[in-house]
């Protein structure tokens, strides 16, 4: 590189508030506004600091040509991703200043590698060369990999090869350090089709997988830039609020601005705030997780916040029923710089809602935790997931405002009594709810439908509130009929017909019994906390054309609920960032798919028919 300095080349070094809100008011509103954009300011000054060169070049994505099998030879097929404007030089470049650039493959003791096969070198003439020709890669560079494998090869039972590219970067001004990109690809577990590849068929450590669909949010900050990456990921945490993660935080939000009264503007502002304790949070976990290699939402295993969360709801709840009124100490409002007690416990409120976000897990959000493994840096890491957690949120801003001006309908002095006890109950009932993992067999889950029946039975025909208002009587007394209704079917409903579909617990050694009968797999990785995996036993797995589909196949189910070396075993096998997650072996023992997150009952049969 000195020699290709020298050649005229230059190195870089690495490089207004409503009327209604008073000061104090005003102060915490300004600090939530600076938090977010200092956030922001951090993304951009990254993008004006020297590039780093990972996100000038990315493994893109690595399949097998064909099934890798005992005897057998197959080839790795791995593609380079290179950021416009950018090239690395070749395997063989024109001069001896050059840096070459390198791939290499560290296989397992049963694979043999053979010579890589590079890509056609460009050659092309650069500003800083002169008349002279360089020959580079750009754009997309694919290398090929021959490898074979010897009789003791086992496929299914995992097979990690570690692939690094070593490469110099450089533009028509500048040329960046030699740096490296690496990736641990499982060879037992790599499909050979391009269709299994976007599904996340391959898995992998110190990085992650290499699937396309878990870098598309990697390769679109790699061609376009921080912007345009960044709005993708809030578009991206727009998209989660259609899954069923979100359902405990929709009951909180309304219960909670349900009971805040005052102009729409302070309800936004309260809403702000409980979105940035979302986001503050919700991005600290992502990050702690992403940086230690853990189960993303994993927290809410933990006993202790587990307690924490449902003591803040009891807390509120109690409010709502009149107990007692809400009134930090005065020391704590006056060091907070906060007026009222309600803008500190909006963002309070948000804190403890961002770990209960957590288990939001998708393809963007595994994008974003290989990002951060692959980056190393804890504030790039906060950047995405700020972002993320920003987009999640938003939609609750609208939902806070709605709940809010619950207390500006007309007549409310009629029922508000009777509406804070609704939603004292409802915070009860989400309490009770995130203490049900704490609870054997699921009890408070089955136990909950019986709650809310008794619940509307007192609201609709016990309670003493909201009996002045002979409209709202006749609202109240139709709530208490069809619920004791409900109660009564609840009671003596007789045994359920329903099919279900049945999982046996995780064994290493059914699986390779399933591979030896030539018997297709499913296997369910699923957590007690887990709020999709409830929605998708009371969704998919009780669907009749799914329970008939598959009957064919075997199925399993790891309960990583717990934290013990078995789990961290099997997590680590199969590179399970979060759950649910869902992965599907064909009858050869290779996983052709693997689904993060909700799976309805229409995509999960249409995995189940591919393997027909």
């Amino acid at each position: 590189m000195i020699g290709f300095a020298a050649r005229k080349m230059r190195l870089n070094p690495p490089g207004g508030s409503a009327p209604q809100l008073n000061r104090r008011a005003r102060s915490v509103v300004a600090l939530a506004l600076s938090a977010i954009a200092l956030t922001l300011a951090s993304a951009l000054s990254a993008r004006a600091a020297a590039p780093n060169p990972a996100d000038i070049v990315a493994l893109q994505s690595a399949t097998l040509e064909a099934p890798l099998i005992a005897g057998r030879s197959s080839t790795i097929a791995v593609t380079a991703l290179i950021a416009d404007g950018w090239h690395i030089n070749s395997d063989k470049p024109i001069g001896d200043y050059a840096i070459p650039t390198r791939l290499n493959v560290t296989p397992p003791a049963e694979v043999a590698v053979g010579a890589v096969v590079y890509p056609e070198a460009q050659l092309v003439t650069l500003a800083f060369a002169g008349a002279e020709k360089l020959a580079v890669f750009s754009g997309q560079a694919r290398f090929r990999i021959p490898i074979t494998a010897s009789g003791k090869f086992r496929n299914g039972v995992g097979a990690p090869a570690k692939i690094e590219l070593y490469f110099q970067a450089c533009n028509d001004s500048q040329c960046l350090r030699p740096a490296s990109v690496i990736r641990t690809i499982d060879l037992a577990a790599v499909s050979a089709t391009p269709a299994a590849m976007d599904s996340g068929a391959t898995s992998g450590s110190a990085g992650g997988g290499l699937a396309s669909s878990e870098t598309a949010i990697a390769d679109i900050f790699l061609a376009h830039g921080y912007v345009i990456g960044l709005l993708a990921v809030l578009l991206g945490g727009l998209a989660l609020n259609l899954t069923p993660c979100v359902y405990p935080l929709i009951g909180v939000t309304i219960a909670y601005f349900g009971n805040e009264s005052g102009a729409p503007r302070k309800v936004i502002v309260l809403a702000s705030l409980y979105v940035l304790g979302i986001a503050l949070m919700f991005s600290g976990v992502g990050v702690a997780v992403a940086l230690s290699g853990g189960l993303f939402g994993a927290a809410l295993q933990n006993p202790y916040v587990l307690a924490v969360i449902a003591a803040m709801l009891l807390t509120l709840a109690a409010s709502s029923f009149g107990l007692f009124s809400l009134q930090p100490p005065q020391w704590i409002m006056q060091r907070a710089g906060v007026a009222r007690p309600g803008y500190l416990g909006a963002l309070l409120m948000g804190l403890g809602m961002g770990v209960v976000a957590a288990p939001c897990i998708g393809p963007i959000v595994l994008g974003l935790l290989l990002m951060v493994q692959q980056r190393q840096s804890a504030l790039f890491g906060f950047v995405l997931f700020f972002t993320l957690a920003v987009g999640l949120g938003l939609p609750y801003i609208a939902l806070a405002l709605a709940a809010g001006n619950i207390r500006r309908l007309p007549r409310s002095g009629e029922w508000l009594a009777w509406i804070e006890q609704l939603f004292g109950f409802v915070l009860v009932g989400l309490a009770l709810y995130f203490l049900d993992p704490l609870t054997p067999n699921r009890l408070i889950t089955r136990m909950l439908p019986y709650y809310a029946a008794a619940v509307g039975i007192f609201l609709g025909l016990i309670s003493r509130a909201g009996r002045n208002w002979r409209p709202f009587l006749v609202i109240r007394y139709a709530i208490g009929v069809v619920s004791a209704g409900a109660l009564i079917y609840l009671l003596f409903q007789p045994g359920s017909t329903m099919p279900q579909l049945a999982f046996e617990p995780f064994n290493p050694a059914t699986l390779q019994a399933a591979k030896s009968a030539a018997k297709p797999v499913v296997i369910d990785f699923s957590a007690d906390w887990c709020v999709p995996c409830r929605e998708m036993e009371r969704t998919t797995f009780v669907d009749p054309a799914v329970v008939r589909e598959a009957d064919g196949f075997i199925r399993m189910r790891a309960n990583l609920t717990a934290e013990n070396p078995a789990n961290e075993a099997i997590i680590k096998e199969f590179t399970v960032e979060g759950v649910p997650t869902m992965v599907f072996i064909d009858d050869q023992g290779v996983i052709r798919k693997r689904r993060v997150g909700y799976v309805g009952p229409g995509e999960f049969l249409s995995y189940l028919r591919e393997f027909k």
